[in-house]
């Protein structure tokens, strides 16, 4: 079963660690084939009225949508563990 997730990483600047959050985000998801997705990185810096509308208060957070529903993960995204439960309860069905 496939389904599709919309994740957005929301970032202060720091582009070496935003660029190993975002690979270590993709590297977990490429882990787990059944689960179709799109990653968007916002950098609150550049595009603060994004972060605004989304209520991103702490960076980093990323934001996992799945239809209706939405899930967040603030602050260390280095827990895999949490990270991948959070996308497997977000999984539509």
């Amino acid at each position: 079963m496939s389904s599709d997730l919309t994740l957005e990483l929301f970032v202060a600047g720091a582009p070496v660690q935003s660029a190993l959050t975002r690979e270590r985000i993709n590297a977990l998801l490429d882990r787990m084939p059944t689960i179709r997705y799109r990653l968007d990185v916002i950098d609150v810096l550049e595009s603060p009225q994004l972060a605004d509308l989304a209520h991103i208060l702490v960076t980093p957070t990323l934001v996992i949508r799945a239809g209706d529903s939405e899930r967040r993960l603030v602050g260390d995204l280095s827990d895999l563990t949490r990270l991948q439960l959070l996308i497997t309860e977000a999984e539509p069905g």
